[in-house]
């Protein structure tokens, strides 16, 4: 920064690291400095502004060495332009310059003078090249009292496509007229009485349109004998304006203008000096930490921090770039009313004189991003209805415990009678009686125990320690809590728990051994007679019998076309209309009845089966959709073990061309669990390459992570099901509204499932849910029925 008076001091030397380009001048528009920044952006001014010396000189230098013969001629039409654009500009405004669109703003500092700041709001513009060197980008016209023109440069005839000489005696409308002419008919009569209106207010920009879809600025300024106009081609403006976002808010005033472009920053900004003393902060840190500058300033920096963190700032400022790249972190900020700030600090080092090294932070107010991510990492971690942990959580301590050697005994329960609380009494009372099992099983067990639910009424306990005694004894304790009847409804209801146990090393030495000879002890309490425990015995191994019965009837049932399709839809949140279907597989077994769906697809995926029966669910599914006429789309579950055993993307590639449906309505729903697959991020850009949506089905209940939201591409999150039913709760709809947050931000749409009353449907639509599911609108229904 160029400073000639001491009084700049610190902060002006702080401006050089600053991407906004800065000139200032006194009351009497003498240059008083500059920063680096504005000779980046200009360095063809380098050598031609001179301290002390009027704004026009410093033109008028420019221009004598800039401009060619034929053009010097109009020095003082150049120079004049340029302080009427100068003195006359009280709004921001953009112009191309280098291949580069800037925005430019002045601010008068009352009692000192004036800035320019300059900003780049725009990369290269595509095909854009700097003017040929002795050559400027503005159309100059001189014109007498009766605005006739009476001399113009080559690039004002360029701009009009006139011939210079040809625009000599026109009024600037009839030139306008003129560039209208030909194959684009006249030019409108407003567009002619908007110029002759415009010309009455010297000084004030205004913009010309001409044929295709060019635009032209102009700004006039008033002589003796008549007035000078510049003329801007802002044509690939206009086009960009549409998308531009204002990179910075305009620079505030202040008592100072070098200390007030600081300190009016939208973002907090900290000065630290070479010994680690806070010198300067700006007001959105003071306001975002409640403090005072008194409080503040001539403090050392790290008290500024929690004790626990005084290693990552010292690394931070160590790290700060040497040549200017930054160093960031994230850290947290004490605030005055006992609060936390999580911000995300970036340091720049700046050299400034005498010889020592100053640092430049800025700081962002990250707080609510990071509650954001608390909430979600909890989620996928803990259940939405009674924030036990999940299945997930689950799996990672039993995991740890095995990798580390250590014995423990898994408990695995599930409720009896629960679906008679449900069909009795509805989703609600069962959602409900699960909260309250969730209380009194936890009563009664040790602290340091791991009680999760896994889904629907299944439970799962971790013990420490391999001991049977130990284990026997807490199963019988959750039985003989549960004896007791629970309230639901004004209503007592008797649900008791049936538990398999197993014990680590003595029945396996993996967790998915041990969980499925848990599961196999569960099914022989359950055997007799519920409400009781049985600890795994090897001869339970002879139940497995009857899945390999149920396995070679899928197999017949896949060649005898026992299975159909039934569709539920999914509706648009604003008007109800029906947008897509979702394919849910049905099998009638003829001496079984109706099995269910969590009976045959779980044996399917274990034996291969999925295979086909995942073919021909696409298939069927792209067949009935062409026939739909409203355009749905269908939507097709697709899980883990279906994209291990077969080539998911010929499948899909063969229903579409089969069928004739076209890819933009086909709808593959992933569950998280397929997320963890190293080769998802292929599949998934697979798929995304046939042109499908893609969407992540009942996100919360698995492998819930940010990380996978950021890294694949989903067009659609459906929350599922356990959060709408609880919506009402503030802390789970606080969750939605996170949810929905995120998916907003990468573009995606939410979908909420098990929508079954207006009050549901009233709630999620509040947290912002785009698109719903659910009982009321619809039950899965056979294709007649759903496409009616």
């Amino acid at each position: 920064m160029q400073k000639p008076k001491p009084s700049i001091g610190l902060l002006a030397d702080l401006l050089d690291g600053l991407d906004i380009g800065l000139c200032a001048f006194d009351a009497d528009d003498r240059v008083v400095g500059w920063n680096e920044t504005f000779l980046y952006l200009f360095p063809e001014h380098d050598g031609f502004v001179h301290l002390g010396e009027h704004y026009g000189e410093n033109l008028r230098r420019f221009y004598r060495n800039r401009l060619t013969s034929d053009e010097v001629r109009y020095v003082d039409e150049y120079v004049a332009s340029g302080i009427a654009r100068h003195q006359a500009q009280s709004r921001p405004f953009e112009f191309e310059h280098r291949g580069s669109w800037l925005r430019v703003a002045a601010h008068t500092i009352p009692g000192l003078g004036r800035v320019r700041l300059w900003r780049r709001i725009t990369q290269e513009a595509p095909g854009a090249r700097p003017a040929e060197d002795g050559g400027t980008p503005d159309g100059i016209a001189a014109a007498n009292a009766d605005g006739r023109i009476v001399s113009a440069n080559r690039q004002f005839g360029q701009l009009y496509g006139v011939a210079p000489g040809e625009a000599v005696g026109l009024t600037l409308e009839a030139v306008v007229a003129l560039a209208w002419q030909g194959t684009y008919g006249d030019a409108p009569p407003q567009l002619l009485a908007h110029v002759r209106e415009a010309q009455l207010f010297a000084g004030a920009p205004f913009e010309v349109p001409l044929p295709g879809e060019r635009w032209i600025r102009v700004i006039e300024h008033a002589r003796e004998d008549g007035r000078t106009s510049v003329h801007f081609d802002i044509t690939t403006l206009k086009r960009e304006q549409a998308t531009l976002r204002a990179a910075e808010a305009e620079a505030r005033r202040s008592a100072s203008h070098l200390r007030g472009i600081i300190e009016r920053m939208p973002a907090g900004m900290l000065v630290v000096d070479a010994a680690g003393t806070l010198i300067e902060a700006n007001r959105a840190f003071r306001q975002a930490v409640g403090r005072e500058a008194a409080d503040l300033v001539g403090r050392p920096l790290a008290v500024l921090g929690l004790a626990e963190e005084a290693g990552l700032l010292d690394r931070l400022l160590t790290g700060a770039g040497e040549a200017g790249e930054p160093a960031i972190c994230e850290m947290r900020f004490p605030r005055a009313d006992g609060g936390t700030m999580w911000a995300q600090v970036s340091a720049v080092r700046l050299h400034l004189p005498p010889d020592s090294a100053s640092i430049l932070l800025q700081v962002e107010d990250i707080t609510a991003r990071r509650e954001a991510e608390r909430r979600i990492i909890h989620m996928a971690g803990h259940d939405a209805l009674t924030d036990l942990p999940n299945r997930t959580l689950f799996r990672a301590r039993l995991d740890a415990r095995l990798g580390g050697g250590a014995p423990c005994a898994i408990l695995w329960l599930d409720l009896d009678r629960f679906k008679v609380v449900n069909d009795t009494l509805g989703h609600a009372a069962g959602d409900t009686l699960l909260c309250e099992v969730g209380r009194r099983m936890s009563a009664v067990l040790r602290p340091g125990d791991t009680l999760a639910r896994l889904g629907g009424d299944e439970f799962a306990v971790l013990l420490s320690g391999g001991d049977p005694v130990v284990a026997t004894q807490a199963a019988s304790r959750l039985v003989e809590a549960m004896q007791a009847p629970i309230r639901v409804a004004d209503r007592p209801m008797h649900v008791g728990v049936s538990i398999g146990v197993v014990l680590a090393p003595g029945h396996g030495e993996d967790a998915d051994t041990l969980m499925a000879r848990a599961d196999r002890a569960l099914y022989s309490a359950k055997a007799a007679g519920r409400s009781t425990f049985r600890l795994y015995d090897p001869a339970m191994d002879e139940a497995a019998a009857e899945r390999r019965g149920l396995e070679l009837d899928l197999r017949l049932g896949l060649d005898r076309g026992e299975f159909v399709l039934h569709y539920q839809p999914i509706v648009t949140t604003a008007e109800r209309r029906t947008v897509c279907r979702e394919a849910l597989v049905r099998w009638h077994h003829p001496t079984r009845g109706l099995v269910s769906p969590g009976a045959f697809i779980p044996l399917a995926e274990e034996t291969g089966l999925i295979e086909r029966l995942g073919a021909w669910i696409l298939r069927q599914a792209c067949r009935d959709a062409a026939t739909w006429t409203d355009g749905a789309r269908v939507a097709v579950n697709v899980s883990a073990a279906q994209v291990r055993h077969g080539p998911l993307i010929a499948a899909i590639q063969a229903a579409l061309h089969e069928s004739g449906l076209g890819s933009d309505r086909l709808e593959i729903e992933i569950t998280e669990s397929l997320l963890v697959d190293g080769e998802a991020v292929d599949l998934l850009l697979a798929l995304r390459r046939l042109g499908l949506r893609i969407a992540l089905d009942d996100f919360g209940t698995g492998y819930s992570s940010l990380s996978y939201l950021r890294r694949f591409p989903f067009d659609a999150i459906k929350i599922d099901r356990s959060f709408i039913a609880d919506i009402a709760n503030p802390d789970t709809a606080a969750i939605v509204r996170a949810v929905v947050g995120i998916a907003v931000q990468l573009g995606a749409t939410v979908t909420a499932e098990g929508v079954e009353t207006e009050d549901q449907l009233a709630a999620a639509r509040r947290e912002g849910c785009t698109e719903m599911q659910g009982y009321l609108f619809g039950r899965p229904a056979p294709l007649e029925a759903a496409a009616a």
